[in-house]
């Protein structure tokens, strides 16, 4: 580790986050998933801001029990995909069989069944380590498995996009606004100079679009509800 195979390691978990998969509309899919990439003592930090704005944040610990259970009520929430983009993304060593990839603007994107795509955007850091294979194995020979120690990652802003196939309505045909029209006389009118380069544009009668499938925080409320909970719960076995 540290030269690289970390955050391939990262974009192989997005890989599958992102296949199409009938499974993982099952719990055993995501738990056989978190049980290969994460160690069994990993927590995944996840900090949600509201509307976009720095007044008030969520900050979540999920633990390897519920990370499964995250997952699979994002997806069942109307997610059909989602993917981890790193941009500028860096990976060092931080100690003997332990690495960490940081990345300053990373973007997870959810993409809905309904048409819309929410991306959460913020910094990202990756704590990878060598486990000495896969659970069970007794092969001396046995390849390494890197499995996530640290997954933290705060979402300052989310953008929503939908698209134009899921808005429904009567669509009237574009109309051109960058011809000039000339008179009889031959003189060009210039009346609309001002807007003779507009783009065209199209009207929607009775446009109609689906719900937002997010909250305020940019996840699914029943994401949220399920984050939530484990929080109680944890709070309650700690006291």
């Amino acid at each position: 580790v540290g030269s690289g195979q970390s955050l391939i390691r990262l974009l192989q978990f997005s890989g599958l986050l992102f296949k199409p998969d009938d499974g993982k509309t099952n719990l055993s899919w995501w738990s056989d998933l978190i049980q290969q990439y994460f160690t069994p003592k990993a927590v995944m930090r996840f900090t949600l801001w509201k509307d976009n704005q720095r007044n008030e944040a969520k900050p979540f610990e999920i633990g390897v029990p519920i990370l499964p259970r995250f997952f699979l009520v994002t997806t069942q929430s109307g997610v059909k995909s989602m993917t981890l983009s790193l941009d500028g993304a860096r990976e060092r060593m931080y100690a003997p069989n332990h690495a960490v990839v940081e990345c300053v603007e990373a973007n997870w994107t959810y993409r809905y069944a309904n048409g819309y795509t929410i991306a959460l955007r913020g910094p990202l850091t990756a704590h990878v380590k060598v486990s000495p294979g896969p659970p069970g194995s007794s092969t001396p020979n046995a390849q390494p498995n890197l499995q996530f120690e640290e997954l933290q990652f705060e979402a300052k802003q989310y953008d929503k996009w939908i698209s134009i196939d899921s808005i429904h309505g009567k669509r009237t045909s574009p109309v051109a606004r960058n011809m000039l029209t000339p008179t009889s006389n031959g003189i060009i009118n210039t009346q609309d100079e001002d807007k003779k380069w507009e783009e065209p544009r199209i009207s929607v009668e009775d446009c109609q679009l689906p719900g937002e499938p997010v909250n305020a925080f940019g996840i699914p409320q029943a994401t949220m509800r399920c984050l939530e909970v484990w929080e109680v719960l944890i709070q309650h076995c700690g006291s």
